[in-house]
């Protein structure tokens, strides 16, 4: 086992997992919005009006609805509930928003059961005017509409666990010096063949030939 190289591939790979989390996590899609208008040229008295308000069922979203009147009328906003022996929703028995005035407001965060039920209701004895518009805006996921800017924090996410896995790998299986030269053992002399060793024995004995004289006149 190679400890350092084992070390260093489980630091990479850590390293990867993290980004791939941190990607996955937090990388938000576009935002979105849905506008849905109300108007009522002419409420006639003592009667009432339910539209439905259509928007995103999102735990994202954020919800505001506002309203105006030429009176002051009842206005209440519903969820929706499953209908009793029907596929279809209804309005529930509970608002989330009631009020008695010319004009108002409400506002919600999170998910929402849509559509809305609007309650309008003219008591008065003459025909009212009425406009509002439920404004949701909200974020999807980025993985339900992936543009480069995720793509490539994930490819790099995976390169860095595939490095990292190598080194994991070979640390733990990889021998100690398997890439490491093994110096080559110094030369060996062979021994001297018989007649070498004849011959230098023959030298040993007789010694060197003398030098003859010069030869000149006697």
């Amino acid at each position: 086992m190679r400890t350092g190289l084992f070390v260093a591939g489980a630091a990479v790979a850590i390293i990867g997992a993290g980004v791939l989390v941190a990607t996955l996590t937090y990388a938000t899609g576009p935002t979105h919005m849905v506008f849905d208008p109300v108007s009522v040229s002419s409420l006639p008295g003592h009667s009432f009006y339910t539209p439905e308000l259509e928007g995103w069922n999102g735990s994202s979203a954020s919800t505001h609805f506002t309203w105006a009147s030429s009176q002051s009328l009842l206005v209440a906003i519903y969820p929706a509930v499953p209908c009793p022996d029907s596929t279809s929703v209804c309005a529930a028995g509970n608002d989330v928003y009631s009020g008695w005035a010319n004009s108002g407001s409400w506002s919600a965060s999170g998910s929402l059961s849509f559509p809305l039920f609007l309650n309008i209701t003219n008591p008065n004895g003459t025909p009212v005017t009425f406009s509002g518009a439920l404004v949701e805006t909200y974020t999807t996921s980025a993985l339900a509409d992936p543009t480069w800017g995720l793509f490539i924090p994930l490819i790099g996410a995976v390169v860095l666990i595939a490095i990292g896995g190598v080194g994991i790998f070979l640390g733990l299986f990889l021998p100690e010096g398997t890439y490491t030269r093994a110096r080559a053992p110094p030369p060996a002399f062979d021994d001297l063949d018989d007649e070498d060793v004849e011959d230098a024995e023959d030298l040993d004995a007789t010694g060197p030939e003398p030098d003859e004289p010069p030869s000149g006149p006697t």
